[in-house]
């Protein structure tokens, strides 16, 4: 397995945004091969700063997982996300 982590500044309304993750990528992830888990993180708990966490099974799925999600970002400009950092890595323990 490999996670994709992906760090994003919200200057726009943090609850919309989540209910469009929930309502419309996350359908779009699990659609494509490979699909294991995706997850969208408040680690400020204001919204000023998000993470996510998807999972695929090999690490070039993780990586067009990328692809996906810049298409869904510059189609969804009203919530102002800026990605600032992506990071890809085999996952070496889980539970």
């Amino acid at each position: 397995m490999h996670a994709t982590i992906r760090q994003y500044e919200v200057s726009g309304d943090p609850h919309a945004v989540s209910e469009a993750i929930q309502a419309t990528f996350i359908p779009q992830l699990q659609g494509l091969p490979g699909y294991v888990s995706y997850m969208w993180i408040d680690p400020s708990a204001e919204g000023g700063r998000m993470l996510s966490v998807t999972v695929f099974d090999t690490e070039e799925r993780a990586e067009a997982s990328n692809a996906v999600a810049a298409a869904w970002l510059a189609a969804h400009p009203q919530f102002q996300l800026q990605l600032i950092n992506i990071e890809v890595g085999p996952v070496v323990a889980h539970g």
